[in-house]
């Protein structure tokens, strides 16, 4: 009777709340009480799903009626209480108004609906059963659908709604020269960091990051994004939310310098100072590998040692073409490319005897941009097709007779900015008219020296493994025939005359780094390629860390460092145990007593990243596992005091220790100390420097 009565208090009150919750203003107390409404909701929820079925089914009257009258009074008054503290709750936090006003009023429904069943005797929904259905029936919808817009208030508009094909993509497909600062860094961080809270249909204060417009507007106090992120962890407003992913250092520090330069959302990449500690820290940014990487297909079917087809740049879907060695040239290498015509955006058929009908097949490239036709012995007459080209932007056709009129029917309907063009007898004034009439396009009349030597493609080190554990094969290879391949195994670059020459797979057994280039008469040669082979001739049979590496970068606990797979470049691969407050410490531990001589650490240096070189190794031994001596103890600070200003180093680098022969122990301890305080120089002056170590390899 006086949890009946209590009804009769709490739920006027309950309305008035609601008629002017608008003009509400409640205490610390009550907002913190507020706290308690997603807790205990779930239960007035359940029983009221069950007695509206209940209800509907079959209101029996077999059941006893004080308990049957005692589950509702209950059940009324946990409406009636979660419907209290929700009015609580909405006055501490940031919510959508419209869906929060539905919510809350929903609310108030359920609980005097949940009234009426404790008021309406028994006796009245017998003798009606079609409103006893109705009600019942009702009663259920009510609550499900005024609690679903709770959820979605939690957790976003699209909350049960059918799953939706996520964009992983976050920056344009282009190259980092044409990115602005806010496409290249800070628009990964924001979609990896906060989107979480302030994206889509879920905008806590009434902010969103998810587009340019959002970002400008802020939320309903502006754009506090700066303050927030600065806050102290144990600040209740720090962004992110302790139990989210907090932002890295260089994150910090990228949105940090790019909102107090105002925010610039077309600022590029390359209007900055090259010096300056943004492009620096942008440039050098790598998103977290947690977001899907994109995918390219494969292009080998389509190469050959007449033609090469590579991507524009990695992560693009457009494509460029060369072909070569004209004196081997078919149709059907042109006809092959059918499939990825539309992905082609430069073609190179300079120097290849064509025919008509080839220009044929060009003219259905439809998105070509740059095409080089230069001494293909076509005539003008031949190309009239590549008017179709509404995208080509530059055309060449050095070795070519022209005719104005014929020249001006290719470019007069298109895109076309540039024209290289040169025959004997062939004069800028005699292009006078057309020069005169398309203003626009620049016309180069001349040999065009630029394209007609080319530069060989880079070769390709064919062995997936860097590991050596006995010896290895290293195959070296190029798509072209003719070239010579030079190599050297001594860290001197490889040269055309004074490198060995490779001729048959190389044969290592020690710790070696190969550095290959390709040279042929009449070629530009190639860029340089290089990849380190490391000896591990021992195999320890547990790794112990004493300290752990930061969360984020944790890898696979102490296995990473022996497991045999390098991170690579990407730090953020989870291949990299990570450190910066804290030396890296651990133990290494064999089941008999084994004899070291070498050890080498593989380390990233990215500077603009904050990642710097290893300070100093020291090696301990013991035997057993607590009394620990010196063996040796190498310094390597001397890398880091010669850093400048000026110094952007991202690299992998290696580490060496020699250990004087000497006992053999079970037990080796390492401590490799990272840089406590960075250089005035650096944008991170003061603070310690991360240190990050994917492999350590025993000899």
């Amino acid at each position: 009777m006086v949890l009946e009565n209590l009804l009769w208090v709490i739920n006027p009150c309950l309305l008035l709340l609601c008629l002017f919750s608008g003009k509400l203003n409640i205490g610390p107390w009550l907002s913190w009480l507020g706290q308690l409404h997603p807790v205990i909701l779930h239960f007035p929820i359940v029983l009221g799903l069950v007695i509206g079925l209940y209800i509907f089914v079959n209101y029996k009257p077999s059941v006893e009626a004080a308990i049957e009258k005692n589950l509702f009074v209950i059940h009324a008054l946990l409406a009636s209480v979660v419907a209290l503290l929700g009015i609580f709750i909405s006055k501490g936090g940031n919510y959508d108004k419209t869906i929060l006003v539905i919510h809350q009023w929903g609310g108030l429904g359920i609980a005097y609906l949940a009234w009426l069943v404790v008021l309406l005797p028994k006796s009245y929904f017998i003798a009606r059963p079609l409103l006893r259905k109705l009600f019942g029936l009702g009663y259920i919808l009510v609550i499900i659908i005024f609690t679903h817009k709770g959820g979605q208030l939690t957790h976003g508009k699209e909350a049960l709604s059918l799953p939706k094909k996520i964009n992983q993509q976050l920056v344009p497909n282009k190259p980092d020269s044409l990115l602005t600062v806010y496409e290249k860094a800070v628009q990964p961080i924001l979609l990896n960091k906060c989107v979480t809270c302030h994206g889509g249909d879920k905008i806590k204060g009434d902010l969103q990051l998810t587009s340019i417009e959002l970002i400008k507007k802020g939320g309903k106090h502006g754009n506090q994004l700066l303050e927030r992120i600065h806050l102290p962890m144990t600040d209740e407003k720090h962004m992110p939310p302790v139990d989210n992913k907090q932002l890295t250092k260089e994150e910090l520090a990228i949105i940090t310098k790019w909102m107090q330069l105002g925010g610039d959302l077309n600022k590029s990449l390359k209007a900055l100072d090259k010096k300056d500690s943004l492009f620096i820290l942008a440039s050098q940014y790598i998103a977290p590998v947690f977001i899907k990487s994109i995918e390219q297909p494969s292009l080998d079917e389509y190469n050959s040692n007449y033609v090469t087809v590579r991507y524009d740049f990695h992560g693009s879907d457009k494509i460029n073409v060369n072909f070569f060695q004209g004196s081997f040239y078919k149709t059907d290498y042109l006809q092959k490319l059918d499939k990825i015509k539309d992905q082609i955006i430069t073609l190179n058929m300079q120097n290849i005897p064509l025919q008509k009908k080839d220009v044929d097949i060009i003219s259905s490239f439809a998105n070509l941009e740059k095409l080089n036709l230069n001494y293909s012995k076509l005539k003008i007459e031949d190309i009239q097709g590549l008017s179709a080209l509404k995208k080509l932007k530059s055309l060449s056709l050095a070795g070519m007779n022209i005719d104005n009129n014929k020249l001006e029917a290719i470019i007069k309907s298109g895109a076309i900015q540039k024209v290289q063009l040169w025959a004997n007898g062939l004069f800028k004034k005699d292009l006078s008219p057309l020069i005169i009439k398309y203003p626009a396009i620049q016309f180069n009349v001349g040999d065009n020296l630029e394209d007609s030597i080319m530069k060989l493609n880079k070769p390709t080190i064919q062995q997936d493994s860097t590991i050596i554990t006995d010896n290895i094969t290293v195959p070296i290879k190029h798509f072209l025939n003719g070239v010579t391949i030079k190599y050297t195994i001594d860290d001197s670059e490889p040269d055309s005359i004074n490198s060995p020459t490779y001729t048959s797979p190389l044969q290592l057994n020690k710790n070696t780094t190969v550095k290959t280039k390709v040279f042929k008469k009449g070629w530009i040669s190639s860029d340089i390629v290089q990849q380190t082979f490391y000896k591990s001739s021992l195999s320890a049979d547990s790794i112990v860390l004493l300290t752990q590496p930061d969360p984020k970068y944790i890898g696979n606990g102490g296995n990473t460092i022996i497991d045999h797979e390098l991170g690579e470049m990407n730090f953020g691969n989870g291949k990299w145990l990570g450190y910066d407050k804290t030396n890296m410490e651990f133990i290494m531990q064999f089941k008999t007593a084994t004899q070291m001589n070498e050890v080498i650490f593989n380390s990233l240096i990215n500077t603009g990243s904050y990642i710097f070189p290893i300070q100093s190794i020291q090696v301990e031994a013991s035997m057993d596992g607590k009394t620990y001596k010196p063996l040796q103890s190498v310094d390597f600070s001397s890398i880091t005091k010669a850093y400048t200003k000026e110094t952007n180093i991202n690299q992998l680098q290696s580490f060496k220790v020699k250990v004087d022969k000497g006992s053999a122990y079970p037990f080796y301890k390492f401590t490799i100390r990272n840089l406590k305080q960075i250089p005035n120089w650096h944008p991170g002056k003061g603070t310690p420097a991360w240190i990050f170590v994917d492999e350590v390899f025993f000899n």
